[in-house]
């Protein structure tokens, strides 16, 4: 029984970490395609780059999750000890990553918001 849970967790994990590289594959294909976007229709470098590092920055944050997500169900079948210092390193990895993503997708929100009021404000229209 412990080597089918055991085969049954490896092939899932795997299937995790395939869906983790097509996510951020994913998600680098839309960031190109937003970036050459925003350069045709010629609008402005900071604008451009904040849409595209917003939108990668959640592609990555779900990737990781993903990735988390694999390495919990290789660990839980039949963990050593390495294979929990890793979980434990990509979990510390992922929080820390998660954490300040997280944060600087809030404040490029922010930044983006109050150009969107400057922008209005400039056009002569109710903020």
């Amino acid at each position: 029984m412990e080597d089918i849970l055991h085969t049954a967790a490896l092939y899932l994990s795997h299937l995790l970490e395939a869906i983790t590289l097509v996510l951020l594959g994913i998600g680098a294909l839309m960031a190109i395609k937003d970036l050459l976007a925003g350069v045709l229709a010629r609008r402005p470098v900071n604008e451009i780059t904040l849409g595209v590092w917003q939108g990668l920055s959640r592609w990555v944050i779900v990737g990781l999750e993903f990735l988390l997500a694999a390495d919990l169900v290789s660990t839980v079948v039949s963990p050593s000890w390495d294979e929990l210092g890793r979980l434990g390193v990509i979990a510390a990895i992922r929080t820390v990553l998660g954490y300040f993503l997280s944060r600087d997708l809030q404040e490029a929100r922010k930044i983006a918001r109050e150009n969107a009021g400057l922008a209005q404000r400039d056009r002569g229209e109710p903020v």
